[in-house]
């Protein structure tokens, strides 16, 4: 992953001044639990934002291989979708759920407060979503992908 700093606060000694810059940051093995956290408030200096943008993001087979820096792994580096929670309302106020898949039934579920229920896994994703829980991959084997 490559960072850049849109701002010049990099200071060079080279040549004595700020320029702007570029990082990067290396992966170098991922965890068996990979959550990501949607960025769905932005703030300003007078105003406070909720983003309700529809991201399509995998449900099945998300591929970090090509991310990890540690060409040594055997395998791919593959996640499936087990988990996401939602965020409904606006900054001041909102109201979280959770589509879990239970692994036992391979079905997911619908928790909002004392409310749960079925859905159909086309229903999982939604402009929505917030925070993502995604698992490793089990190999053919059963293991656990290393």
């Amino acid at each position: 992953l490559k960072l850049v700093l849109r701002r010049r606060d990099q200071f060079c000694p080279q040549c004595n001044g700020r320029r702007q810059a570029s990082k990067k940051l290396d992966l170098w093995r991922l965890p068996e639990v990979l959550v990501i956290h949607l960025k769905r408030f932005s703030y300003s200096r007078s105003m406070k934002h909720k983003r309700e943008t529809f991201v399509n993001f995998p449900i099945h087979d998300l591929d970090l291989t090509k991310y990890v820096a540690n060409k040594n792994l055997s395998r791919p580096q593959l996640y499936e979708l087990h988990a996401l929670t939602n965020h409904y309302g606006g900054m001041g106020s909102g109201h979280y759920t959770a589509h879990i898949k239970l692994l036992d039934e391979n079905k997911w579920y619908s928790f909002d407060d004392s409310h749960i229920s079925h859905i159909n896994e086309d229903d999982v994703k939604s402009g929505a979503a917030y925070v993502l829980f995604y698992r490793r991959k089990s190999d053919d084997a059963g293991e656990k992908m290393k």
